[in-house]
């Protein structure tokens, strides 16, 4: 019967290059502000206002433009909430370049209940003040 001997294998081997050695497994280093621009939020949208066309039953909510400082903001997010402000909000798809979108609705129906979210390049929301919607 013969013994075959099995030698150890040793595990996170380092890779050398010259008199450096680096782990295999290692990252690249992400520069400190990389880091914080993707993880700072952006800031919330302020002035919310709306009209209502009553012939076309179509309301139009706007909100201040972006300021031309923000460099966080890529784009913003409409939101409806209810059947109250304080319930949770249903964030929309759609993408707003700009800093207004309309939506139908029929007169003496009841409130609607709106926040506009604005994203940034990880796609953190950050929501506006919740705007009552009354026709």
């Amino acid at each position: 019967m013969r013994t075959i001997r099995i030698g150890m294998v040793s595990v996170g081997a380092a890779l050398t290059l010259g008199a450096v050695a680096a782990p295999a497994t290692a990252e690249p280093q992400r520069t400190t502000e990389a880091v914080q621009t993707q993880a700072e939020a952006a800031p919330a949208p302020t002035g919310l206002a709306y009209t209502y066309d009553a012939a076309s039953q179509t309301v139009t909510v706007t909100w201040d433009p972006k300021d031309p400082a923000d460099t966080i903001t890529r784009n913003y997010r409409p939101g409806s909430c209810g059947p109250t402000p304080q319930h949770p909000c249903f964030i929309s798809s759609q993408v707003i370049l700009g800093n207004s979108f309309s939506f139908k609705k029929a007169p003496n129906t009841a409130p609607a209940y709106v926040k506009i979210y604005a994203e940034n390049a990880t796609h953190q929301l950050t929501g506006s003040q919740v705007l009552t919607v009354t026709v």
